[in-house]
């Protein structure tokens, strides 16, 4: 099997730390218990795990060889299941409400076109389930 030659951690640190900037804070205008309650709560674990992974990147990445690697690594990796965790959960809640839409459509500007770039993306991807996800919720429900 054929390693490619930029990895996709590679891509995906380049172009999220040049958009750290850009990563909202997820204030919900609607009430407490509102239709998406559950869905912002998933998106607000999504921020704080991409916010944490930008800063990890922004910083400088421990040596391999350094006693400190190991730890920084499993954190590391620990944030993508996180964030990975948070898409996939967002594309089993059913968005209610505009807000609910634009915050699974928010994700997906972000995360779906680095992850188009390979060639394993598939039905079973997180962020592709969650763009149907999308599309369901706004069309109704219609499969």
């Amino acid at each position: 099997m054929n390693k490619p030659a930029v990895s996709r951690r590679g891509i995906l640190s380049a172009s999220l730390a040049t958009t750290a900037a850009a990563v909202p804070v997820v204030a919900s205008s609607s009430p407490a218990g509102g239709q998406d309650a559950v869905l912002l709560d998933v998106l607000r674990r999504y921020w704080e795990a991409e916010r944490a992974i930008l800063a990890m990147e922004a910083g400088t990445e421990p040596p391999a060889t350094a006693s400190e690697y190991p730890a920084w690594e499993s954190r590391f990796d620990g944030l993508i299941v996180d964030r990975e965790r948070a898409i996939a959960q967002m594309a089993d809640i059913r968005a209610m409400t505009a807000e609910g839409w634009q915050a699974k459509a928010t994700i997906l500007e972000r995360c779906l076109p680095p992850r188009l770039r390979f060639p394993d993306a598939g039905l079973d991807d997180s962020e592709i389930r969650l763009a149907l996800s999308l599309a369901r919720d706004v069309a109704g429900g219609a499969a």
